[in-house]
């Protein structure tokens, strides 16, 4: 069953002296209660465009979003939205805790003894416990991006959508990164949806891979990965499917959407 769909959605930007520049093209594509997905295309393809649409958070030109069947014209409630730079997501004059506090503090009858009692335990879930009381300037990038995952979490939603979250990290903090996501995502029976330049990230982590052509971008391909659960993050790369998956997937990047080949099917 299907939590999110975009429906012929398309995006067009204004253009100085011209007509309309089209960033996407009628792009449908539906997102299965509790799967992990992966949005994955060529650099400016508009895949973050396209996740702020179906977040509520920037308008379709043309087309629908549903959450749960209801029509998307702002932020839903069961979506929480986790930006690529968490340096500029946390607040620094704010403690840890408190960062992660922000979710939930401003929600009737929770006190603010309370907010942070919550805090401290989404800080436990993702291996920040004794942190509260730093600030996130004396955090490393890998434990800042673990404390913008606290707070999405604190809301307690259905539906995480990740803007390339790992992608300011060094490669082993972004390992162990997927790791603790595959974890909450399993333990948690979240939806995610998750925006990435790197095929290896979407092969690991992901149920199915959509892959987006060049702008004006359309689904070129929904490909289900077929990848056992549980997984782990690092041992997954060894199996002959990954890396069967990686290579047609690079294959698809790299020669599918050269310039001149906009719609691939």
């Amino acid at each position: 069953m299907a939590i999110l769909e975009l429906e012929a959605v398309e995006k067009s930007f204004p253009a100085r002296g011209g007509p309309a520049m089209l960033a996407m093209d009628r792009i449908s594509l539906a997102v299965r209660e509790g799967e992990f997905l992966s949005i994955l295309g060529p650099s400016g393809c508009g895949k973050s465009t396209l996740l702020q649409i179906a977040a509520g958070l920037m308008p379709p030109s043309a087309g629908t979003v549903r959450v749960a069947g209801r029509p998307v014209t702002g932020p839903p409630p069961e979506a929480v939205y986790v930006f690529q730079q968490y340096g500029r997501s946390l607040l620094p004059w704010r403690t840890v805790r408190d960062n992660v506090a922000f979710a939930v503090e401003h929600r009737p009858g929770i006190s603010k003894a309370r907010a942070r009692e919550l805090a401290d335990v989404q800080l436990a879930a993702v291996a920040l416990t004794g942190f509260g009381d730093h600030f996130p300037w004396q955090l490393s990038g890998g434990m800042q991006q673990r404390v913008a995952l606290a707070r999405a979490l604190a809301a307690e939603p259905k539906i995480m959508l990740l803007d390339e979250p790992f992608s300011a990290v060094d490669a082993l903090t972004r390992l162990d990164l997927h790791r603790l996501m595959l974890e909450l995502w399993e333990k948690r029976g979240l939806t995610v949806v998750l925006v990435t330049h790197d095929v290896e990230e979407a092969v690991a982590l992901s149920d199915r891979v959509a892959l987006l052509t060049k702008r004006p971008s359309t689904i070129a391909r929904l490909v289900e990965t077929g990848l056992p659960r549980p997984r782990d993050a690092v041992e997954v790369r060894e199996t002959p499917r990954f890396l069967e998956l990686r290579h047609e997937l690079l294959d698809a990047l790299l020669t599918r959407h050269a310039p001149g080949d906009g719609h691939a099917a």
